[in-house]
């Protein structure tokens, strides 16, 4: 009998033992699940306020009329030609750090703690007038190509590259990217979100 209830006892010991590792396993899965889910969400809400940034840069270029394209206008956040200073990703200087953010440049506050900035680029090594030797611009037709434009042929254009840094909560930072050309019915050629 008493060899029995010792038994009994292991086995409870046992099974509360075992009960007691999967608790531990189910709690962990669902803070786990807890911590993805909000990753997933602060990174939407970042990816949203970056899209309302990329947005403000494409009207100021292209809707407002407002820049004038073949110089600075800092506080626009618009640069005639690309600035030096880039890291590998691509991130212009003005944006790898807050502090290196020009002062009159606009920030734009996308609620929950989320702050937008943006640098407009016009993919120049110089600013002045946009010249093949020293622009990127939009390709000819293939006709221009070969030395005879058909008439009506439209001016090649620069193309331009907005870069856009979301300062989240926790210190987080998030930075989008697009390219961007007014020779096209919609200027929005590319978009990516650039991970570290």
């Amino acid at each position: 009998m008493a060899r029995d209830r010792g038994i009994a006892l292991f086995i409870a010991m046992t099974t509360l033992v075992a009960l007691a590792f999967v608790g531990i396993a189910l709690v962990r899965a669902v803070t786990t699940s807890l911590l993805i889910g909000s990753n997933l969400e602060a990174r939407r809400h970042a990816t949203l306020a970056a899209s309302t940034a990329f947005e403000s840069g494409v009207v100021a270029l292209f809707a407002s009329g407002s820049i004038d394209t073949t110089a600075d206008d800092v506080a626009r956040n618009y640069f005639a030609s690309r600035q030096s200073g880039e890291d590998s990703r691509g991130i212009p200087r003005a944006l790898q750090s807050l502090a290196n953010y020009p002062s009159v440049a606009a920030v734009i506050d996308a609620g929950d703690d989320y702050h937008a900035r943006y640098v407009i680029e016009r993919l120049c090594l110089v600013s002045g007038a946009a010249a093949v030797d020293h622009c990127t611009l939009s390709p000819p037709s293939l006709e221009a190509a070969r030395g005879a434009p058909p008439p009506g042929e439209p001016l090649r254009t620069p193309y331009y590259r907005i870069t856009v840094r979301v300062d989240g909560p926790a210190a987080s930072a998030t930075f989008v990217q697009g390219t961007l050309s007014d020779t096209h019915a919609n200027p929005r050629l590319a978009w990516r979100v650039i991970d570290e």
